[in-house]
């Protein structure tokens, strides 16, 4: 059995927002899960200079993005601050130079210390403007946090030195590609090809509950129930971290809030967060609608100047992560379906993902198709994604809306049909004024009183990552006006709604 109190590894830089960000929750999941928590930091320019990141060593993740996807990341990242209650002011130089004050941390070895001052260096960088590249301003941090004994020769201790580089070093080898990182030497890692490794690689502040839960999956003492340790934690579902205490929309007898899933079937991250809309209908019952907004992903990213295959414009590490962090999600939903008993009872069952050997989709028939009849969007996302059939080609298409029961024939003929086309350019070009940089993307709209319109609230929301996020602003979190509402982990208790007989698309 492992030992009760499992050791997590935090990996930071000063430098990076995110780190930052992470810093703020990271005692309290150690706390948590009863974790050993070992502030640990790397070298973030040399973490993108060894896995060739294309904004290069000295370069912000940003710098390579095109402006749609900036103004997205943007509002995302304002979003995040405001969940948590982060104070936040960058400095008008980005990125300092922080090795000085990475190596002035390996000379604090008490962890409680390193804690306090790695926190107040973050502040300092990211609250205060205070200039952490230079040494003095380091010593004086030092001295404000209580901590004694340093003197500008930590700066060149080659101890410290060298430890900051072993770390760095650890990292890339665990797979790191930026930071924050958070490594759990306990856990079993399971490889695609059934090898068992010990120890589990997890990046970014927004995959803080695969840590919880992999954490609390070592220390519980439940050895019956699900193989998977992810589906004995309990309430795993609740670790996404909420605002709002509750799921209880207006009793009404039509919808008073629209969720828009907007969509191409050739994103297997689509296909995921397709998965989840019965269980978001579910949740929040008939008071809430949720329409699909299908369209053209590539002549989006033709647009937009975004790469037509996003993977191939990162380093090998993050493409890597990718792939890894898309089979994380699908084991979590997997996990939480199991412990909701859904595939039970019939309704979703779990994800049997299989990644596409032929790669780009071409799917501007297959998305006219879900066009002429909406019903058909299961089918094709699973033949995509979960039956690895090349829907590209019309006679594998119309076999696989056969054998589902349609007349595939049909539909692919009124597939063609002009005005079919035409509805599908619009949505391709409504989906590019509104701002999209990728999918899937949500958008929530809500009616303050009956019979008004619907009006967007909380912007574009992208990736089935931020799920979370798209719950809150269902039920009426408004992140411009979000006082006193902190995002936690346990604040939900999530129970389906009676009476729901499911997704209801529209167009």
């Amino acid at each position: 059995m492992a030992s009760q109190s499992p050791t997590l590894i935090f990996n930071y830089d000063i430098s990076c927002p995110f780190a930052y960000i992470a810093s703020t929750r990271v005692q309290a999941l150690a706390q948590r899960t009863n974790a050993t928590l070992v502030y640990r930091p790397v070298l973030l320019g040399a973490i993108y200079r060894a896995t060739a990141a294309p904004q290069g060593a000295g370069g912000s993740a940003s710098d390579v993005f095109n402006s749609a996807k900036k103004a997205v990341t943007a509002k995302s990242m304002q979003r995040t601050l405001r969940r948590y209650q982060i104070a936040y002011n960058p400095p008008p130089q980005h990125p300092r130079k922080t090795v000085n004050a990475l190596r002035m941390l390996y000379c604090v070895a008490d962890q409680e210390k390193r804690r306090t001052l790695t926190d107040a260096l973050f502040r300092a960088y990211w609250v205060e403007g205070r200039d952490v590249s230079n040494d003095a301003v380091l010593l004086q941090i030092a001295k404000e946090s209580g901590v004694e004994g340093l003197d500008a020769s930590c700066f060149g201790n080659v101890e410290a030195r060298g430890e900051l580089e072993r770390a760095t070093a650890e990292a890339i080898e665990r797979g790191a590609f930026g930071v924050p990182g958070f490594w759990i030497p306990d856990a079993i890692d399971v490889e695609k090809d059934g090898k068992r490794e010990k120890g589990r690689f997890f990046w970014g502040q927004d995959r803080m509950h695969f840590v919880e839960a992999t954490l609390l999956g070592l220390s519980s003492k439940s050895t019956s129930g699900p193989s998977d340790p992810w589906a004995r934690v309990p309430n795993l579902r609740s670790l996404l971290p909420r605002c709002v205490h509750s799921n209880i929309l207006p009793s009404s007898n039509s919808p008073t809030v629209k969720l828009e899933f907007w969509f191409d079937f050739s994103s297997p991250w689509a296909f995921l967060g397709y998965t989840q809309l019965p269980r978001l209908q579910r949740t929040f019952g008939p008071g809430l609608e949720i329409v699909l907004k299908p369209f053209l992903l590539g002549i989006l990213f033709r647009e937009i100047g975004a790469p037509n295959m996003p993977m191939l414009a990162v380093s090998p590490a993050k493409a890597t992560w990718s792939r890894r962090d898309h089979a994380d999600w699908t084991r979590w939903w997997n996990a939480v379906d199991v412990q909701e008993g859904q595939s039970e009872k019939g309704k979703d069952g779990q994800i049997k993902f299989h990644w596409a050997d032929v790669f780009p989709i071409r799917t501007p028939t297959v998305l006219r198709v879900g066009i002429v009849e909406p019903a058909t969007t299961k089918v094709l996302f699973s033949a995509c994604w979960e039956q690895n059939k090349n829907v590209a080609d019309d006679s594998v298409l119309q076999s696989v809306l056969d054998e589902a029961g349609y007349d595939g024939a049909d539909l692919i003929a009124r597939a063609n049909a002009p005005a079919i086309k035409a509805k599908l350019r619009a949505l391709t070009a409504e989906a590019k004024e509104m701002g999209l940089c990728g999918v899937p993307t949500y958008r929530v709209l809500r009616q303050q009183q009956s019979g008004e319109e619907f009006e967007p609230v909380g912007g574009l929301v992208w990736g089935q990552d931020e799920i979370n996020v798209v719950e809150d602003l269902i039920v009426g979190w408004v992140p411009e006006n979000s006082d006193g509402q902190l995002a936690e982990v346990g604040k939900v208790k999530y129970d389906d709604v009676h009476g729901v007989k499911g997704v209801g698309p529209k167009l």
